[in-house]
Order: C-alpha cells, then structure tokens, then sequence
C-alpha cells in the first residue's frame, strides 16, 4: 500500500519534462511553438511598415531605435494544456498495477504543475470519464491528487465525483492526452481499440500501458513452482502450481498479445508509454526517455 505524504516526496524530486508531440507554443515553461501568426508576446522578426497595415501595430521604441515605422511580427500563443486519465477498471486492480498507475500518474501531474501548465486529471469508469477539471498552480494540483488518492483507496467518502465529460471533446485540439490503462478486457484478452481512437485522434495521445512482467511477458521458470494469479473480477488471489512448459506457452501468448497491442498503436503512427513498476525513480527514467525521444523531432 502507497503512503500519500511519501509518494508526494518521492515524485518532487523526480520532475518530468513534456514535449508535445503536435505543434502547439516556444520552450518557455508552459508555452510551446504554435503554427498561427499573430498577436502574442513572442517576437519572430522586425519588418518596415507597408501600406496596408495597420498603424496601432506600429512598434514605438523599434521605430525609434531604427528611424522608420517597423512592425514587430510575432508568434500567437495558446496555453499548451495536458489531462491524465485513469484507468479505474477491475483488471487495474490485479496485483501492483493500481500502484504502478497511481506512482506514474503523481508524477505526471506533479511535473505539468512544475512546468506552470494547464493541467487536469480524469477517471474512465463503466460510464465514461469523471473529469475534475483543467487547471494551474499548486492548489489546483492538490485537490486533483487527493482525487487521485481517493480512487487509489477507494474512500471516496462521496467527495469523489467529478464530471462526466466526453473523451473526444474535453480538450482543444492537439491538446496532450496521456492515457493509462493495461487496454485488457476482464478476461485477460487485447481490448478492442477502435472506440478510443475515434475519440482521441485530435489529441497528442500518449498512450502509457500499465502492464506488469505477468502480462506483457511471463516469467522464464527453472522448475515448477506456485504463480500468484488474480480474478480481475471478483478480486480473488490463488497461487497456481507452473511448470516450466506452462510458462513458455504462457509466455508466447503473452507476447504475442503485447505485439499485437503495440502494433496496432503503430499503425496510428502513435508510440506508446510502457510502465510496470511504482518505482518512481524507474518511472521517472522511462518517462524522460520517452520525451526526450521526441525533442528535436516534434518540437519546433
């Protein structure tokens, strides 16, 4: 079981650093490269005054320090806006994914308030996603981790609530989504994707599989020996007698189910996030990783 006031230790230290994957203001905190021209605050070069412009665009002190009207072009700004999900299913709740999901989604949070963005936190539920708003500074942080604490236990104490907000509409276009789920059904089979890529492909979706050593892969056995296994269902626990044979038919299947996932991700040209352990150090290390990948590719 996770403590709060420690995890909230550990992910301080530990910061993230976001690159969008979709052109969206310049590399100050909380601003990115945008492909509209217009008014804003970040200048893109001096010109002289033709006829034509208008005069209130005249820059007064460039005017006098080169003695002719100039207008300063500039780079129109758009807050660069990122939303967390969650994924409150009962597969999650099988052995250390919940934790593994709950470490991983702190941080994210966490550094989208460090990097002086706007930010928000959403749980998918049977019913849709419970939203709890888009918002900046510290305050707003700490009212979504408790929300993320009260999912994590389940003591909810009827505080837990949110708002019911369609997937493909609870953020402006190009907007950054990171989605965390294992994308399995109860019965341990490839949850089928179509829906959600109807419903985030105006996003820069960021998918982060929560998967653990169980799932994406199996253990390599040297003798038979007894596995942990969970009903996502009911939430039972049962240590199963493995034999090495069992475990290398289990693991193909594994694989190949991991692959299959992977590569309908891939088809979408959309690179995925795997995390499997509530190491926020390790976590920490995958996440960068994962962006630093994307800097000089995406960001303008």
């Amino acid at each position: 079981m996770l403590d709060s006031k420690q995890l909230l230790l550990q992910i301080q230290r530990r910061p993230v650093t976001f690159i969008p994957g979709k052109k969206v203001i310049s590399m100050l905190p909380g601003e990115w490269t945008s492909p509209f021209s217009g008014k804003g605050y970040e200048p893109m070069g001096y010109r002289d005054f033709q006829l034509g412009d208008d005069p209130r665009r005249i820059n007064l002190t460039a005017t006098a320090r080169r003695g002719v009207a100039t207008i300063v072009e500039r780079v129109a700004l758009r807050d660069f806006k990122i939303m967390v999900v969650v994924d409150g299913s009962a597969s999650m709740r099988v052995r250390e994914k919940m934790e593994a999901q709950v470490c991983a989604v702190a941080l994210l949070l966490y550094s989208a308030w460090q990097a002086e963005t706007t930010f928000g936190f959403g749980i998918r539920t049977d019913n849709g996603i419970r939203s709890f708003g888009l918002g900046i500074g510290s305050r707003h942080f700490y009212h979504l981790y408790r929300a993320l604490w009260h999912f994590y236990t389940g003591n909810t104490d009827g505080r837990l609530k949110g708002t019911r907000v369609p997937l493909n509409s609870c953020l402006p276009p190009n907007a950054m989504l990171l989605y965390c789920s294992d994308f399995l059904e109860g019965d341990g089979c490839l949850a089928d994707l179509s829906k959600l890529w109807r419903s985030v492909q105006r996003y820069d979706f960021v998918p982060v599989i929560i998967q653990d050593a169980l799932e994406y892969s199996f253990p390599e056995l040297s003798a038979s020996t007894f596995i942990p296994f969970s009903n996502p269902e009911t939430g039972a626990r049962e240590e199963i007698w493995i034999s090495p044979k069992i475990a290398r038919d289990i693991r193909k299947v594994h694989e190949a189910r991991f692959s299959e996932l992977l590569n309908q991700l891939g088809s979408r040209g959309i690179i995925p996030l795997p995390l499997d352990t509530a190491n926020v150090e390790q976590s920490s290390r995958e996440i960068d990783r994962y962006f630093r990948k994307r800097k000089g590719r995406y960001a303008a």
